[in-house]
């Protein structure tokens, strides 16, 4: 008997990519090799008594679409706003607060700068406006730019007749500028750009100064949580719980979730992927399969080259998917005391997100050793504190200090990670208690995971969190491969719907979404 669908992989695209096919009347598996669901987004005992969201560790570009359709929030989906968004603390001391309230975040820029605080008003207003366009294009199904694709061509030109030519061109200029060209245009003082200059290099093998690092920017402005754009959050359960949420949103529908189950091919005949065949041998058919898989995985591994052409085989490989992000999870036993924290605006920074972002210079200083094969001497580091929200994530007074640092290639010049990971674990040490006296003291436990761990862990190529570098070349119709941006695959009957698809990475539930309007619009088309 075969099943409507298979699905390979129970991470949060896979799963709620069930849930919406479920919702739809499919009959639906989901074959997740491990014992737990949700890839990168879970929560682990790292250590006994610590509840860890070892990689993914907050939320913002998930929309409120996907929650409110797959009633996350009945199933237990609760999100408290980080705030301040960014609290930055300087080597000379001082500190600054960027709160979601724009009118506090103005006051504590206008501290260093007057001309900047007034700018940063309309940078939030410029924002707000440029977001609001790409969100226009984060439920679209990208055309293939052909002539077959007209129709498609034609009423995505129809939904964006708002566009002005002004819109587009910022859009496209965003791609091609740097984060720091962009920035210099709104801001003078350096330590104001370089607290916003954070997300010019968030999750990306690129520098403040590398082209295109200006769209990163822009890509982590478009989420929301509660309505506030721009914002991120903290699931309460840590990240596990946005995966085991979709999952039984998936399974109240119907789908039905199998852990323990590795795939080791699509099973192809005639052109057409017919079911799955699993590592013990068993076969599963279906009358479609969806990957949410690395794209290269899901190509070269479970497709396999003798089921594709040279050309598709050729931008397979050249599809890039590099990274320098080191997730640093600790272990406290007490919060750290930053000696910058000044009180001027009730609050603590420990409800919000600290990053170690002195300047753009900065930054770019961590991206240049990392070109060469080196993990930075001084990395970017920004930081959260799930226990200030949930103590019962920690033993009694103990913390959890959730870090994401950048940069750490995936290939080392010299050594290798085996050597590195625990002196790579000592620098972020090092670095937080450059500004918070007697954190040395506190750290309990370390976790480091490099890029070959992230990759090894999760089957994130390369230890990219985002499924694929997000570049111009590699976006909407591009993503993965150009002539199959629209979630359909060269094999008929097979498609793709993690974050190697359009909009991209992060724990969104989008490119799921997305994919399965495709899936169920070929059904219908297979039934008539």
């Amino acid at each position: 008997m075969a099943h409507d669908a298979i699905i390979i992989g129970g991470g949060h695209n896979g799963l709620a990519c069930a849930a919406y096919l479920a919702r739809a009347g499919m009959d639906v598996v989901v074959l997740e090799k491990k014992d737990v669901l949700g890839g990168a987004s879970v929560t682990d005992e790292v250590w006994p008594g610590y509840k860890v969201s070892s990689a993914a560790y907050v939320v913002s570009l998930m929309p409120p679409e996907v929650v409110a359709e797959l009633e996350l929030e009945r199933f237990g989906y609760e999100v408290t706003i980080l705030d301040p968004d960014y609290w930055s603390p300087f080597p000379d001391g001082t500190s600054l607060t960027l709160w979601g309230d724009i009118e506090k975040a103005t006051q504590e820029i206008a501290r260093f700068s007057k001309k900047d605080a007034a700018a940063y008003v309309e940078f939030d207003k410029y924002f707000s406006r440029i977001g609001q366009l790409l969100r226009d294009l984060m439920f679209v199904i990208p055309p293939n730019l052909t002539l077959r694709d007209a129709p498609r061509l034609l009423s995505l030109a129809a939904k964006l007749r708002h566009w002005t030519t002004r819109d587009i061109a910022e859009i496209v200029r965003l791609f091609t500028i740097t984060g720091q060209e962009f920035l210099d245009e709104w801001f003078e003082d350096d330590r104001v750009k370089g607290a916003l200059g954070t997300q010019t290099i968030l999750g990306a093998w690129c520098g403040p100064m590398s082209p295109g690092s200006a769209y990163v920017l822009l890509h982590h402005w478009i989420g929301e949580v509660d309505g506030r754009a721009g914002a991120w959050g903290w699931v309460h359960g840590g990240m596990g719980a946005v995966s085991q949420c979709i999952a039984d949103s998936a399974l109240e529908a119907g789908a039905t979730i199998r852990k323990g189950s590795p795939v080791s091919r699509v099973v192809v005949s005639d052109g057409r992927a017919t079911g799955v065949e699993l590592e013990d041998g068993g076969v599963l058919h279906a009358k479609q399969v969806i990957s949410s898989a690395h794209p290269i995985t899901t190509y070269l591994d479970l497709i396999g080259e003798e089921n594709l052409t040279e050309e598709v085989v050729r931008d397979v490989r050249r599809y890039r998917t590099k990274s320098g992000s080191v997730k640093v999870n600790l272990g406290l036993s007490e919060l750290p005391r930053p000696s910058a924290w000044q009180g001027a605006i009730p609050g603590a920074p420990h409800t919000g997100i600290m990053a170690i972002s002195p300047s753009l210079e900065y930054l770019e200083r961590a991206w240049d050793d990392a070109k060469y094969g080196r993990s930075s001497d001084h990395p970017y580091i920004e930081a959260v504190f799930p226990t200030v929200f949930e103590p019962g994530l920690a033993p009694d007074g103990k913390h959890i200090m959730l870090c994401f640092t950048q940069f750490g290639p995936y290939e080392l010049r010299n050594g290798t990670w085996d050597t590195e990971r625990e002196a790579y674990g000592n620098k972020i040490v090092r670095k937080i208690a450059e500004y918070c006296p007697g954190f040395e003291d506190s750290v309990e436990h370390i976790e480091v995971l490099a890029p070959p761990d992230i990759e090894e862990r999760y089957g994130l190529l390369g230890g990219n969190i985002m499924q694929g570098e997000m570049a111009l070349d590699q976006m909407f119709s591009f993503r993965p491969i150009p002539g199959y941006g629209d979630y359909r695959t060269p094999v008929g009957g097979l498609y793709l719907c993690g974050g190697g698809t359009h909009p991209g990475g992060g724990v969104t539930g989008a490119p799921a979404r997305n994919c399965a309007k495709v899936v169920t619009k070929e059904r219908r088309r297979l039934r008539r």
